[in-house]
């Protein structure tokens, strides 16, 4: 009686086995949200991680979105609003959410947190990693995960309405490099090219935390006019100023929702640029280096006339055709516990301050985020 009872669920229960997990779920993220004094929150679609949206992803985004409702603590944004208002601005907010979607829908709905994450299938089971971001800073401040077994319930869900990538072109266009590559992408007149993936056992000799190893080449399509390129930092929190932030505004996050962020000192082979000081003990937001950028142009200066600091770094030219090999080292985030196992298929999304010349000495600049889904990981390294 027993085992029959175990083995052969009624749909009742296997239905609680569902609403128990989501139930967990939520309440991390509720957790979260009142730890980090969060209070208005918007929760998109989940999706795969090749960035499709399931009815399993829709789903989850609408059980959470009442969850979080019934516990009175926050205001939530009603899920159609926000797919008006993320089709209307052209925003990527599926999957991993890029830092400058991010910051703009806070502004537009005057939301302080986004959840969103992915949908993993693990053959017998589905992996949801949660994710809540920033909108202040597009920065992940939370995480939470589940894992729920596919029963028919489960199955009836993960089974069709499958729609691709709901913000088509937002990765960073198409793919076009015909060379050895794991993945290309084309971001107006520079072509990204994923070259290799090597998992390091640690970062240093001394040890520590582990690392993933990208290879990279980009590629200046431009053929008669030379570009600048530059990775873009993150700002330093307000009231701290005189220097640059010290990691980027890129990040790799597993299939087991471990983050991984760069560090400046992990990137070699392209510049850096960084904002600084835009008024007394306030810094210019990084989602305005292109601006910024602009304005060192003009006054050919780094420094205001009353002595403020704006801007941080150089770019690096690339005349037209001509290709740089870029290596970045993503470490594992401080903040978090490692799982033991090692990460085997991630997401990246990076920031890149393109500019391109006009006239003298003036440029066009425009900030891109190209992103890489469903990457494998090799192992390997020191």
């Amino acid at each position: 009686m027993v085992i029959c009872a175990a083995a052969c669920a009624s749909p009742a229960s296997a239905q609680s086995a569902l609403d128990q997990r989501i139930s967990e779920l939520s309440q991390k993220i509720s957790n979260g949200l009142t730890e980090n004094q969060k209070r208005t929150i918007a929760v998109v679609e989940f999706a795969d991680l090749r960035g499709n949206v399931t009815d399993f992803g829709r789903f989850i985004a609408e059980e959470l979105i009442t969850h979080l409702y019934e516990t009175k603590k926050f205001k939530v944004i009603e899920r159609q609003l926000l797919n008006k208002v993320i089709t209307e601005q052209k925003l990527s907010l599926t999957g991993m959410i890029d830092q400058m979607s991010a910051q703009k829908l806070g502004k537009l709905l005057g939301v302080d947190a986004i959840a969103s994450g992915t949908v993993t299938d693990l053959g017998e089971s589905l992996r949801v990693n949660a994710r809540l971001i920033d909108t202040s800073t597009g920065e992940i401040f939370a995480v939470a995960a589940t894992e729920i077994v596919k029963d028919d319930r489960v199955k009836i869900l993960t089974g069709g309405g499958a729609t691709g990538p709901t913000n088509p072109g937002t990765s960073g266009g198409g793919t076009s490099y015909q060379g050895n590559a794991i993945a290309s992408k084309d971001i107006g007149s520079l072509r990204v090219v994923l070259k290799s993936v090597l998992l390091m056992k640690s970062l240093n000799q001394y040890g520590g935390r582990s690392g993933i190893r990208c290879s990279f080449e980009f590629i200046n399509l431009e053929t008669q006019r030379p570009i600048v390129v530059a990775m873009n930092a993150i700002a330093l929190p307000q009231g701290f100023v005189g220097q640059m932030g010290s990691y980027l505004r890129s990040t790799l996050v597993d299939e087991n929702g471990g983050v991984w962020r760069l560090s400046n000192s992990g990137v070699t082979g392209m510049s850096i640029v960084g904002v600084g000081q835009q008024v007394i003990y306030s810094n210019y937001d990084p989602a305005e280096i292109g601006a910024v950028l602009s304005k060192r142009d003009d006054l050919n200066s780094d420094v205001f006339q009353n002595g403020n600091r704006f801007i941080y770094g150089s770019t690096t030219e690339m005349s037209p055709g001509q290709s740089l090999t870029v290596i970045m080292t993503f470490g594992q985030d401080e903040n978090q516990t490692n799982s033991g196992a090692p990460p085997k298929i991630f997401q990246m999304a990076s920031e890149i301050v393109v500019g391109i010349a006009r006239t003298g000495t003036k440029k066009s600049y425009s900030l891109h985020n190209f992103m890489f889904d469903q990457v494998n990981v090799r192992a390997g390294g020191q």
